[in-house]
């Protein structure tokens, strides 16, 4: 009996296998089922069919998201970045629907619709951003059509070279202002900025720390960055604190302790859990006050590059040790840059090392030389001297 149009066709050869034929965008595709019972022929045909949105289980591109987020088979990634797949998928469905109405199933996109879509995507984004969406793309079709997928209208899609624009590290002078500008806007928004600074966390690290990862005793700050948490490689960093954040969190530690607080900033950590957009407002505030640019006007871009940023306060956590002579391992430690085992190894042997790193971070806000506020000098000597590497 015929199968309905569309849905493939099975042909019984000499030596009694059955193969089947799919026809898809112009393409006539073979495969041998590898048996001789019309029933596993069959079973086999919709096996190849059904993730290609194909035969009678067609794959609507308004659904293929749900079914790729259920799928066992996806990778384990953090919710931010399930969230940028989600959004990527939603903006590529949309243009779908607005440019090609007629190809409403998975199946039914072409590498010319594919073409289209990157060379609009290409007139108005970075490299960086334009790279994201193909990787994110290719990825989806390719696991919901699965390995034995007949066609994929990515396979011929190339990677544009890199020519994104990166947050800086910020100089001690715009720290200063920086510092100045927080302490004005309230006493939490110097705290995040001071927590940033001395510990190269990221803002949403920085945001949600709690008294339980803090050790006043020991003077350490240990924490698993949200950005791996949810990996199967995620890590809990050690971080020494230094001593103008020491000195603060010991101010509030006893006052935390009476009021049952788990937060060590609860009003940032409101407004991050809550994802409140008043919090990134402010922060464009303070940035604003400390007159520093955020963000820069790149030719052949729609969009403004963000080239300063809390982020940047990260970057300068790094390039202030580096630049003082603290050793790149000691570095990469803090911030979570090596291996499971290598993190924690490497904190119990070489714990000196880790507190010359964040030493080598300036004291912010207080009237002292430029000599006293960073010799870099005399940490790198005491980098190179005390401890074997």
């Amino acid at each position: 009996m015929a199968r309905p149009k569309g849905t493939g066709n099975l042909q019984q050869e000499r030596n009694g296998l059955w193969t089947v034929r799919i026809g898809i965008n112009g393409r006539r595709i073979s495969r041998s089922a590898g048996t001789p019972d019309r029933a596993q022929a069959e079973r086999f045909l919709e096996r190849l069919l059904r993730p290609l949105g194909l035969g009678r289980d067609r794959l609507p591109l308004a659904e293929a998201w749900h079914r790729y987020e259920m799928s066992p088979n996806r990778r384990d990634v953090a919710r931010a970045t399930m969230k940028s797949k989600r959004s990527t998928w939603m903006r590529f469905a949309r243009w779908m629907e607005a440019n090609h109405l007629e190809a409403g199933c998975l199946s039914e996109v072409t590498e010319e619709a594919v073409a289209e879509y990157l060379a609009e995507l290409r007139c108005r984004h970075s490299a960086t951003t334009y790279n994201n969406h193909v990787c994110t793309l290719r990825e989806m079709f390719r696991l919901l059509a699965g390995p034995d997928a007949a066609f994929d209208p990515w396979a011929a899609v190339r990677l544009r070279a890199e020519d994104s624009v990166s947050r800086r590290e910020l100089s001690l002078d715009e720290l200063e202002r920086l510092h100045a500008a927080a302490a004005e806007a309230g006493p939490e928004w110097r705290l995040l900025f001071a927590t940033g600074l001395y510990t190269g966390l990221r803002l949403g690290d920085c945001c949600r720390l709690a008294w339980a990862n803090i050790d006043l005793a020991r003077q350490t700050i240990q924490v698993v960055p949200e950005k791996t948490r949810r990996h199967a490689h995620g890590r809990p960093v050690t971080i020494p604190i230094h001593p103008r954040l020491l000195a603060e969190l010991k101010a509030l530690a006893a006052d935390a302790s009476r009021h049952g607080q788990n937060y060590v900033n609860p009003a940032v950590a409101e407004l991050y859990l809550n994802r409140n957009w008043e919090l990134d407002d402010r922060l464009r505030r303070i940035f604003r006050r400390a007159n520093i640019a955020m963000s820069v006007r790149m030719a052949g871009r729609s969009r403004r590059s963000v080239v300063a940023s809390f982020h940047s306060l990260r970057h300068t956590f790094v390039s202030l040790s580096a630049n003082a002579g603290v050793p790149l391992a000691a570095v990469q430690a803090i911030v979570g840059h090596t291996s499971t085992a290598m993190t924690r190894h490497y904190y119990h042997e070489n714990e000196r090392a880790l507190r010359q790193a964040v030493s080598a971070i300036p004291t912010i806000g207080e009237t002292l030389s430029k000599g006293a506020i960073f010799n870099m000098n005399r940490i790198a000597n005491m980098a190179a001297t005390g401890v074997e590497y």
